[in-house]
């Protein structure tokens, strides 16, 4: 009977993702959304997730969220656990989709243009990686709302009763060597969805990539901000300490780069507009990559050892927001490139 059950669990399981991979093969197809292919924002968006999950989890923990995720039936130890893995990919989706876009607008404006409606449209490229990612974490939500559920059953019934996941926890050394590969990873994604985006696009023009992202007022702001932060709250706020720091320093970021954008066009000052999109998208991209190679994977790491229930409710709202005004702030940004102005003295 259990034999029979645990068959028929496994096969909806798999008419589930066929009907799903159907959906998407057909949609694809059709050419629908031809527009809105981008493959260098593809690869970076699906390895760089890989990675972002190594840095954050074990290789056992991820090999069992997808073992639960596909249908196999779960058991009480580490339920929960891949429930929130789910989670985490989700967040992870959503906030390399605005760090993608940051980079890829920050290359389209980095390169030389045949005019105003060439750059316009590699800007507008660059946030189709956004795309991506919010469509990539819808997907990644999906199994969380259901091991959530299974999770949250299943704790309501043995209540009472000793827990056993404490065993199932990997040693140091094998954390510390998916870290080491998830770190690795990323960095190599990073690099060679630069060179596949560069590749593409014309030479260097006068705004280099250089200035855009290493932009020091920038660096000082976040990152030493960030860090700043995190040593005076100190050791007892954990990662969250981190996760508050970047978010923190990212807004006022962000809101002192359009502050200086706008005294430019009152100023009519070319030189003025170009620094406050280069603080801008800077900073944007500072910050989410701070929270998905320090502050995010830190926090999966105190949930999956248990020494939080969760992350903080200030954690997940800044998740969601920073990459948000990250696709709000380079839309701005590219008003204020493509929109025509005298400089001040001209006829």
């Amino acid at each position: 009977m259990i034999e029979s059950a645990k068959t028929s669990a496994k096969g909806r399981a798999v008419f589930r993702w066929f009907f799903a991979a159907a959906f998407v093969f057909a949609v694809a197809a059709s050419g629908l959304f031809t527009g809105l292919m981008n493959t260098a924002g593809l690869f970076y968006l699906v390895f760089g997730s890989a990675a972002a999950a190594l840095m954050g989890f074990t290789g056992r923990e991820i090999a069992m969220a997808f073992r639960y995720a596909a249908g196999h039936a779960p058991e009480t130890e580490g339920l929960g656990k891949s429930a929130y893995f789910w989670q985490a990919a989700a967040r992870n989706a959503w906030i390399l989709g605005g760090l993608g876009s940051a980079l890829n607008f920050m290359i389209a404006l980095s390169r030389e243009s045949a005019g105003i409606a060439d750059v316009s449209n590699r800007m507008i490229q660059s946030l189709i990686v956004m795309l991506y990612g919010l469509v990539l974490a819808v997907v990644c939500l999906i199994p969380w709302m259901k091991l959530a559920g299974q999770a949250e059953r299943t704790r309501l019934s043995e209540e009472g009763r000793p827990s056993s996941e404490a065993g199932s926890r990997p040693g140091a050394a094998g954390r510390a060597i998916d870290r080491i590969i998830g770190y690795i990873l990323f960095v190599a994604v990073l690099a060679l969805t630069v060179v596949f985006v560069i590749k593409g696009q014309p030479r260097s023009g006068d705004l280099s990539i250089g200035k855009l992202l290493l932009h020091w007022p920038a660096y000082l702001v976040v990152l030493g901000g960030a860090i700043a932060l995190a040593i005076f709250v100190g050791a007892g706020a954990g990662a969250r300490a981190w996760t508050l720091g970047f978010a923190m320093t990212g807004l006022v970021s962000l809101l002192m780069g359009l502050i200086q954008g706008l005294f430019g066009f009152v100023h009519r000052n070319v030189g003025e507009i170009a620094s406050a999109v280069a603080f801008i998208i800077s900073a944007s991209s500072l910050t989410l990559l701070g929270l998905i190679a320090v502050a995010g994977p830190r926090e999966d790491r105190e949930v999956m050892e248990g020494r939080r229930e969760r992350p903080g409710p200030l954690s997940r709202l800044f998740w969601v927001l920073l990459p948000l005004l990250t696709f709000i702030f380079l839309v701005l940004t590219f008003i204020m490139v493509v929109t025509p102005m005298k400089q001040k003295g001209s006829p």
